[in-house]
């Protein structure tokens, strides 16, 4: 059960939110699920809060929470397709594929998911042709700088490392740094985690 304060909260921010009054969405989102904390489309609307207001990193963030904390596979999928778009709007091709492949995993039914899925993929594939041989000298490459999704990634992860779930962390972040190159700026909370996750297998 809501609290009416969380309520009334959640109403004033979608009222702003409406207006096109997004920082003010953003911090009337955040004090509801101060309140709130397990209200999943609290969540939702942050993320499309800070999507409007070009806070991509953020925005991922809220939208992977949303992901944990609803159950049905269709919210699920809503989730994975907002984080495509955002990523698909930075041009960010790759991860933007995997959002929108895993938004298609949960919905099948979804025609835009579809849509932009082979649009990103086409993209992915042209970003792919472009650079082929620039990666023989990765091992002697500084650390890249991290992107917005790498650096979202590393935040659920490090929250999937409070909660002591090291092998959920170690595998999003492995799939992260499939998607996006920039994720090796994490290499040594990477191998942290793997290390511990192995510990904890034995």
């Amino acid at each position: 059960m809501f609290t009416a304060a969380a309520v009334n909260d959640g109403r004033k921010a979608n009222e702003a939110y409406e207006n096109g009054n997004y920082e003010e969405a953003e911090q009337l989102y955040l004090t509801a699920i101060e309140q709130e904390p397990d209200n999943a489309k609290l969540y939702f609307n942050l993320g499309n809060a800070r999507a409007r207001q070009g806070k991509v990193e953020e925005a991922i963030d809220s939208f992977m929470e949303y992901r944990l904390l609803t159950d049905s596979p269709e919210e699920k999928a809503l989730a994975e397709y907002n984080i495509g778009t955002l990523l698909a709007e930075e041009e960010q091709w790759k991860p933007a594929t995997t959002h929108f492949q895993n938004a298609l995993k949960l919905n099948p039914a979804d025609m835009d998911a579809k849509h932009n899925f082979e649009r990103a993929l086409a993209e992915q594939k042209e970003d792919d042709e472009e650079g082929e041989g620039e990666d023989e000298n990765q091992e002697n490459q500084p650390p890249p700088e991290p992107s917005e999704y790498a650096i979202a990634m590393k935040n659920q992860a490090e929250k999937l490392v409070a909660q002591q779930k090291y092998t959920e962390a170690y595998n999003l972040m492995q799939q992260a740094l499939e998607d996006d190159d920039t994720v090796r700026a994490f290499a040594d909370f990477i191998e942290r985690t793997k290390n511990v996750s192995d510990i904890n297998s034995n």
